[in-house]
């Protein structure tokens, strides 16, 4: 993929998009993230001539990138939630960072409510399920979310954004997303190993109080599939906050382990979720974040049935490529905070 900013305008920002095929796009992208306008060269026009997969997620990793490309460069806030890899692994350090009281209080309801499920799915009868599952939901075909809110500012996302990337910061990050983390495990001793390792992270952000990392946490959101293969979402308490979360946690039902192993699983499927934006775009996750596993719900679907991609969330999986050959120098670069921009084309 190749991105470059070629016009901006009082509407927004047009962008310049080669895809991973070689054709060229024009995005023109909203300043608040809608793509007002797409044209190529390599593709029919009319969406229903085109090849089920095949043709059409390259125009959709066009567009992804492009809309990503404009909020890396030139900082405005045109991602969505589940389009920005810096909100969601700055959740996953965060939820990595929390001692054992704090993540029962934040996520002990989605531990429960997998927890119901048992082996084979076969409740056992002494645990009740925070949520009943709607009509037509069964055990065997529903999906849990979550919804996350991070209590940090701009700044702090833009540290830690750059501190995630840094080569010099790979293996704790991998350690971090075993579940081999500080014995003493809390948001300092977390992030705190972080900033060891790479100078991006201010070791200042480490002063703030352990209970502000995270402002609020959602219900649980049911999302299911019918006989019809028609999807269904019953959404959960949302707290009174008038923003996107930072990040969408979700889970299937499996056997959950203890608290602890739920812990380190979370985790791990959120830095599944950031390997997914990137992959979603065509280009490389950083390095810390190539691994194997459930992410997030639709992509898991699309590596499951389509050739398209290669099958990232099967942990038994042999993978050929990780599109490093198709990734920017300075994919990972950001301009810093939303909203900095004053900065011509």
């Amino acid at each position: 993929m190749f991105a470059e900013i070629i016009d901006k305008d009082e509407r927004g920002i047009g962008v310049r998009v080669v895809d991973n095929n070689d054709v060229e796009h024009t995005v023109a992208v909203g300043f608040d993230g809608e793509v007002q306008g797409h044209s190529q060269d390599g593709y029919p026009d009319d969406p229903a001539k085109r090849s089920m997969i095949d043709e059409v997620e390259p125009i959709n990793q066009a567009r992804r990138f492009a809309k990503y490309w404009v909020h890396a460069k030139r900082g405005y806030d045109t991602l969505s939630l589940n389009e920005d890899p810096a909100r969601i692994a700055a959740t996953a350090l965060v939820v990595a960072g929390l001692d054992e009281e704090a993540f029962e209080e934040h996520f002990v309801d989605l531990y429960v409510q997998l927890v119901s499920h048992g082996e084979d799915t076969a409740r056992p009868p002494a645990v009740i399920r925070p949520v009943s599952l709607p009509e037509g939901a069964m055990d065997t075909n529903v999906t849990y979310r979550t919804d996350v809110y991070l209590g940090i500012d701009d700044d702090a996302l833009a540290a830690l954004a750059a501190a995630v990337t840094d080569p010099n910061a790979v293996a704790f990050l991998m350690d971090v997303r075993s579940g081999d983390v500080p014995a003493d495990r809390s948001i300092a001793s977390v992030l705190g190993g972080l900033a060891e390792r790479s100078d991006a992270l201010d070791e200042s952000l480490l002063d703030r109080p352990a209970d502000s990392w995270i402002e609020a946490v959602s219900g649980i959101h049911v999302h299911w599939d019918d006989a019809t293969g028609q999807y269904h979402t019953e959404w959960g308490e949302q707290p009174a906050i008038d923003r996107d979360p930072d990040a969408r946690i979700d889970v299937m039902p499996y056997d959950v382990g203890t608290l602890e192993t739920f812990h380190a699983q979370l985790v791990r499927v959120l830095c599944c979720q950031v390997r997914d934006v990137f992959l979603g775009m065509g280009i490389a996750p950083p390095d810390a974040f190539r691994l194997q596993g459930h992410g997030i719900h639709e992509y898991t679907t699309w590596y499951e049935h389509y050739d398209f991609y290669e099958r990232y969330h099967d942990p038994d999986a042999t993978i050929d490529t990780w599109y490093e050959d198709r990734t920017p120098d300075d994919a990972y670069e950001r301009v810093g905070p939303v909203g900095v921009d004053g900065v011509s084309p």
